[in-house]
């Protein structure tokens, strides 16, 4: 078939060599790789011949940023003040929106802010001991990249847009960044409890953990992303194929290079199943207690509606509009982690029907028979994304944190209400009181 007559919307079809594709994905790879690099997270070159090179430095260098954060951590929540309350007296060196804050101490807010001082540590080791143990698995994921488009530019005459999906992601990852250092610098998410911080560095503690875990989701969601624009690149030219076009070889070669595409889709699994266990569960845990946080602050504001002042008031509408701009955060993180998993997946069922659409089309008995194979390869070799083969990501996960987010949060509500429903009425009575004497006065 002369594949040179199809276009394909996105992507160079002309008279491009291996090499020159090999180059073009190597340079758009530089900065997913040099930011992974300066995470630690990738700390060996990328492997164009087949292996990687990892030497005894490269354990130094993780093993030197793992040492260094996780001492700085200590140090500061060591020093922190915990447990200073808005009650007592001010002190001059402390923020003066912190000395505003209203406290209301309790269990859950304790076991809360307890995570939240050392969830992202445990996070940070977490992430550096997985990257360590799964080098091999990350390098057979480029090597099995520039196989796959190698083999498309011999057998297609395609070449894939490697610019345009370097700027998918260097646009992602820029939003995630900002989004994360504007709200840390306006509400550090840490001290987001009933305790108020001493600590200036608090910033740094979380800023690096989040940056850090945000740098594993985009390597994940871009190694995917490449799975998905070869997919779609396949889909594309079955779509443009007409019955002139049709012959045993074309489904031959999306047979092989399908192949190879669910081979790259199983190290992607297993190179990133642990490491996406430990991320979606703190997004998890952390978007549970961001919405606890901010339905007892609005609670709270509606009771304090009868009595408290507009200024009162306004102080904890912002700190609730604040909050949920974490809580929008970690909702995002999660829904292109499952968006970008459930587009490839649909991708690769989408072969499956072009294909037994063309089976139709040809009277010839090997393309035929080619059809059947392929139909029963794309049945058990399905590319699907998993969690270390504990649950599917795709948008059904979704739909599962949603109904449990609404389960622990009632919870949570009724626990709090339960242990704070009698200093609520105690309350008022005192603030009436004391509006009754500044009157008088």
């Amino acid at each position: 078939m002369d594949t040179d007559a199809i276009r394909s919307n996105g992507n160079s079809l002309t008279a491009a060599s291996p090499h020159s594709s090999r180059q073009q994905f190597l340079r758009c790879f530089r900065p997913l790789h040099i930011l992974s690099c300066t995470f630690a997270l990738w700390p060996f070159a990328v492997p164009v011949n087949g292996g990687s090179v990892f030497t005894r430095w490269s354990v130094l260098y993780v093993f030197a940023i793992v040492t260094g954060y996780s001492a700085f951590h200590l140090y500061i929540n060591y020093t922190d003040a915990y447990g200073i309350t808005a009650s007592e007296e001010p002190d001059e060196n402390r923020p003066t929106s912190a000395t505003q804050q209203q406290v209301e101490a309790n269990f859950v807010s304790i076991v809360i802010d307890i995570y939240n001082r050392y969830s992202g540590l445990v996070l940070f080791w977490l992430l550096h001991t997985v990257a360590l143990a799964t080098q091999r698995s990350l390098a057979a994921i480029v090597t099995g990249v520039l196989l796959v488009d190698e083999q498309i530019v011999q057998r297609l005459s395609l070449v894939p847009n490697h610019a345009q999906w370097c700027r998918f992601i260097c646009l992602q990852a820029a939003f995630i960044f900002l989004a994360i250092g504007v709200s840390e610098y306006h509400n550090c998410i840490m001290y987001m409890s009933d305790f108020i911080p001493a600590s200036e560095y608090c910033i740094f503690q979380c800023f690096i953990t989040m940056l850090t875990s945000s740098a594993v989701e985009i390597q994940y969601v871009a190694f995917v992303q490449l799975i998905k624009n070869r997919l779609q690149l396949m889909n594309e030219l079955l779509v443009e194929l007409t019955c002139e076009h049709i012959s045993m070889k074309i489904i031959n070669d999306i047979k092989n290079l399908y192949t190879h595409l669910h081979l790259l889709s199983l190290h992607i699994n297993k190179a990133y199943g642990a490491q996406l266990i430990f991320i979606l569960m703190t997004l998890f845990v952390t978007l549970t207690t961001l919405l606890y946080y901010c339905t007892m602050k609005l609670f709270r504001m509606l009771w304090m509606g009868r009595w408290a002042t507009v200024s009162e008031l306004m102080l904890t509408f912002w700190a609730v509009l604040s909050t949920l701009s974490w809580a929008f955060i970690s909702t995002f993180r999660i829904l292109r982690i499952c968006n970008v998993c459930n587009s490839a997946k649909n991708e690769s069922q989408k072969i499956g029907s072009l294909i037994h659409g063309l089976g139709w089309k040809t009277n010839c008995p090997d393309t035929k028979s080619m059809v059947r194979i392929l139909s029963l390869q794309l049945q058990q070799q399905r590319i699907e994304f998993t969690a270390g083969g504990l649950f599917t990501i795709d948008h059904g996960l979704m739909f599962n944190i949603v109904g449990s987010l609404a389960t622990y949060l009632l919870i949570l509500i009724q626990f709090d209400i339960a242990q704070n429903g009698a200093k609520w009425k105690a309350e008022q009575p005192a603030a009436n009181s004391s509006t009754t004497l500044q009157k008088l006065s």
